[in-house]
């Protein structure tokens, strides 16, 4: 017995050390260790709330969870987002299409799907399962989606709508293709019988023609921001009358060669959300074509401001006499463009309160806004003019304290308050850095500065938008 269980014991201790002995490999198990990896770092998107969206059902759509997001966004209640809003998201493992195969393309007005697949060499259906889209009514102005990343990248083509009696050869001929080229380019449609309204990509133009004779409709920026400028511009096939309506208000267009510029401001207190933007063409015949499409309008980010004023100076009596002034001016359209460009700044001065900023006067509520920008400067500081205009206010008010406005054209209006001297008079025509006024401490001013503030089409916007290119403007304006 004792015999037995030495030998035993010595065969185990030779198969330890046989073990021990083996190659390090032998040892490790066949499936890798997800610890053995690379640390891959962490990916974000972002990503804009939709109608019927919740944290929930965003994290589980990008594998991630609720409480990354909401950390992510220092959201305090994850079940308060609002459509919208827009969402950092860090990525969790992602079950979709690897993001090296993938690149990100922001729709454009009135672009739908097949336009897009068209572009990018696919189909609108790969796009649909692609960006996960029930329908094709998620598309809006703006909206970021996924394109595949082919070798050859995105087709450089001018989208053309065919007409009745279209031919490959005629198509070609008229805008100066080789027929094979023009095939070539719309590989994934037969252009063997051509039908009216069919799309055929037209490779070497950049135009993309949206329903004739509708060449294009771009706007700008998408997404909107709050309390800022909308530009939207309008080419055309041929002579046309051009109208449109966003937020339930029609749209004053304006052509200059051969371009149709409609400026639309955004009010700060507008909801944020989609909205839906409808442009009309008509003919000299009296026909017409609609285009339409929904915009995305983000939430501005405003701070708050509680200031102590004389109660007299808030009594609403004082200050309805002196809006209607105002008010009166707010319909003003003129041609031509006297503007050029980006504007410059009226004053050297830092901004002491920003546009937009909630407002509150001693101890009540935040029910208005600060509809311009105020500059720091001491009275008597030079005041210029940021832009070419005419002038068409001149006043000394209760409020607004000595008060000066300049008509730019096309509905943009500037205006100045707490003035100590205006160097201009009613009616006379400035250019861009003449000297117009001095700053000031009149009226309901806390100390002296300028007020500057910006109407685009009777609204109040935030005019340091204004200051930096924000769409692509003809070169030498």
């Amino acid at each position: 017995m004792r015999r037995r269980r030495a030998f035993t014991l010595a065969c185990a201790l030779a198969l330890v050390l046989a073990l021990l002995a083996l190659p390090t490999p032998l040892l490790a198990s066949s499936t890798p260790s997800r610890f053995s990896q690379p640390v891959e770092p962490v990916q974000e998107v972002f990503y804009v709330v939709e109608s019927g969206d919740t944290l929930f059902s965003i994290a589980r759509r990008y594998g991630t969870t609720v409480s990354a997001i909401a950390d992510a966004n220092r959201l305090e209640d994850p079940a308060r987002i609002y459509v919208g809003q827009r969402l950092m998201v860090p990525l969790g493992d992602f079950q979709g299409i690897e993001p090296p195969h993938t690149l990100p393309y922001q729709v454009q007005f009135a672009e739908g799907l097949a336009d897009i697949a068209l572009r990018h060499g696919t189909t609108w259906r790969a796009l649909s399962q692609l960006n996960d889209m029930v329908s094709p009514d998620v598309l809006y102005a703006g909206k970021t989606i996924q394109v595949p990343a082919t070798e050859g990248g995105r087709v450089e083509a001018a989208l053309h709508f065919t007409q009745p009696h279209d031919t490959l050869l005629g198509v070609a001929l008229r805008h100066d293709v080789p027929p094979m080229r023009l095939s070539m380019a719309n590989r994934s449609g037969s252009l063997a019988l051509m039908y009216p309204g069919q799309r055929v990509l037209i490779p070497g133009e950049t135009e993309r023609i949206v329903q004739p004779p509708l060449l294009s409709a771009r706007v700008d920026p998408a997404p909107a921001l709050q309390g800022e400028t909308l530009v939207i511009s309008v080419r055309a096939t041929h002579l046309v009358t051009v109208t449109g309506e966003l937020f339930e208000s029609p749209i004053r267009f304006f052509e200059e060669d051969g371009v149709h510029y409609g400026l639309v401001g955004i009010h700060a207190f507008t909801d944020p959300g989609l909205h839906e933007l409808h442009i009309t063409a008509t003919q000299n015949g009296g026909s017409s074509t609609n285009i339409g499409g929904r915009l995305l309008v983000q939430e501005g980010q405003f701070g708050y401001e509680r200031i102590q004023a004389p109660p007299g100076l808030l009594d609403p009596a004082v200050s309805a006499a002196e809006n209607d002034l105002l008010d009166r001016l707010r319909p003003t359209f003129t041609e031509p463009r006297k503007w050029s460009g980006t504007l410059q700044r009226p004053g050297d001065g830092t901004i002491s309160s920003h546009f937009g900023t909630r407002r509150a006067y001693n101890d009540g509520p935040y029910a208005g806004y600060h509809g311009g920008v105020d500059l720091r400067g001491s009275t008597g500081t030079p005041v210029y003019a940021p832009a070419a205009g005419t002038v068409v206010l001149t006043e000394d008010l209760i409020i607004r304290g000595g008060a000066l406005m300049l008509d730019h054209g096309w509905g943009m209006l500037t205006g100045y308050w707490h003035l100590s001297e205006i160097e201009v008079e009613l009616g006379q025509h400035v250019q861009q850095g003449d000297l117009i006024a001095r700053i000031g401490n009149t009226g309901l001013s806390t100390g002296a500065h300028l007020h500057w503030e910006m109407w685009i089409g009777g609204v109040n916007v935030n005019p340091m938008q204004w200051l930096e290119p924000f769409h692509p403007w003809p070169e030498g304006w």
